[in-house]
């Protein structure tokens, strides 16, 4: 059988190399990951964990930073591409979305967040600014 193309290179061997195969997995209770998830909410300006058992109420506010958080920007329906950036068909535009809002379509920003047994230990505050400074220690 003669070869469509004649250049050097194009198919010198028969059988092309295959990288071998990885090992299959190993099955069973040890070598799975123990990950498991949550629900949270968190705060638009510090990002800090709220609890919410119920609602967000207009009276809330963070406690780590103490900003609002019955808010446009901590709302499920916030979308700044849309019109009067909100899903909902709002009639009247929301000018501060930091500020409380009395708005009837508030529904709390809820996130599904990972929390497995492979997370890192939580680091000192000045982790980052201490290694940092052991770069150029003398």
């Amino acid at each position: 059988m003669s070869r469509k193309y004649r250049q050097r290179g194009y198919q010198e061997s028969p059988e092309r190399e295959r990288k071998p195969k990885p090992p299959p997995r190993s099955k069973g209770a040890a070598a799975r990951i123990e990950t498991k998830f949550h629900l949270i909410t968190r705060c638009n300006n510090c990002a800090a964990e709220i609890q919410v058992t119920d609602q967000i109420q207009v009276t809330d506010t963070c406690k780590n930073c103490g900003t609002d958080l019955h808010t446009c920007r901590n709302c499920l329906n916030f979308d700044p591409s849309a019109r009067n950036e909100c899903i909902k068909p709002i009639e009247v535009r929301v000018t501060n979305k930091s500020n409380n809002n009395l708005c009837p379509f508030f529904e709390a920003k809820v996130m599904v967040e990972k929390q497995g047994s492979g997370a890192a230990p939580p680091k000192p505050e000045n982790s980052h600014r201490q290694a940092f400074l052991d770069l150029f220690k003398r």
